[in-house]
């Protein structure tokens, strides 16, 4: 891709991770030194007009923050048909790992090859509004840990989710779901652990959903049968390196479309989470998107 004559923003969330905004300015001045047009938002509401109004424009969005900025930069680019890249700023960066921009020296490769590759997401369908999820929306253990994740401050990255998740393990619980599969096969289950992935890392770059890519037309949905604290201690070791799908009580399959409901009142069951963001509450329909994801990414990035 030619970039010559393309016009670019940098939206940054000044909330997202550990730099200041000074430091943050100085890492996008470095990689993009032809003084870049940078805005830092006030909320999430202004980073969603912003990207709108930019891809409407026919100018690529550069989301600088996390998982949570990404999703939001991602949702107008879907709806408008724009570009985006990402410069992760965040404590998790999940999405921007699964493209292979890791930090500052991976952003620059872009502006050397460019290429957009068109990158599958998951569509939600709640009762009363729609979201995206550019990685994996979870439930039970997984919503939990990402919710205590959120009111941790200082930690980052793998040990921030490794601690929101030992957190958990002091009044570990598991939760009844219905589970609707292919609008055919109902299962309700007792589950420690429910995920929906469309592509592998969540948690800071735990592999949580190594088989995400195998099928780019249908969900990957993991779940784990209700564990004792020994065993949910011996499958989160095994998650961060993406070996626990072998678990004798791991189910992993790929369907077109999945029903999540609950019939407890407990506020965790209830919960869905995902991009380290709050999605919202159960029932939830979820399936691929139908439409791509534009991102311009290195040229030789292997996408897995």
């Amino acid at each position: 891709m030619d970039l010559k004559n393309k016009k670019f923003i940098f939206i940054v969330n000044p909330n997202s991770g550990k730099l200041s905004k000074k430091k943050k300015v100085k890492l996008i001045t470095e990689c993009f030194p032809s003084n870049p047009d940078i805005v830092f938002t006030k909320n999430s509401q202004e980073t969603s007009f912003l990207s709108a109004q930019a891809f409407k424009n026919k100018t690529i969005v550069i989301s600088c923050g996390g998982d949570g900025t990404a999703n939001i930069v991602a949702n107008q680019a879907i709806i408008h048909d724009g570009i985006m890249s990402i410069f992760p700023f965040g404590r998790g960066n999940d999405f921007a790992k699964f493209i292979g921009i890791n930090n500052e020296k991976d952003f620059k490769k872009i502006f050397l090859k460019p290429t957009v590759f068109k990158s599958g997401y998951l569509d939600l369908f709640f009762k009363d509004n729609h979201k995206i999820c550019l990685t994996s929306a979870g439930l039970g253990l997984l919503s939990e840990a990402a919710y205590r994740a959120s009111k941790i401050p200082l930690l980052q990255g793998r040990l921030l989710y490794i601690v929101a998740a030992l957190s958990c393990f002091i009044n570990l619980k598991s939760h009844s779901y219905i589970l609707n599969l292919n609008k055919k096969e109902n299962l309700t289950k007792k589950m420690s652990i429910l995920v929906v992935a469309s592509t592998p890392y969540a948690g800071g770059g735990m592999h949580i959903a190594p088989d995400a890519q195998k099928n780019k037309n249908k969900v990957n949905i993991i779940y784990a049968k209700k564990v004792s604290r020994i065993e949910a201690i011996g499958l989160l070791g095994k998650v961060m390196s993406g070996n626990h799908l072998g678990h004798q009580k791991v189910t992993n399959s790929h369907v077109k479309n999945c029903k999540i409901d609950t019939n407890e009142n407990n506020f965790w069951a209830h919960l869905v989470y995902g991009d380290g963001e709050y999605l919202g509450n159960l029932p939830v329909n979820i399936q691929k998107g139908t439409k791509k994801l534009k991102l311009l990414i290195p040229e030789n990035e292997t996408i897995d």
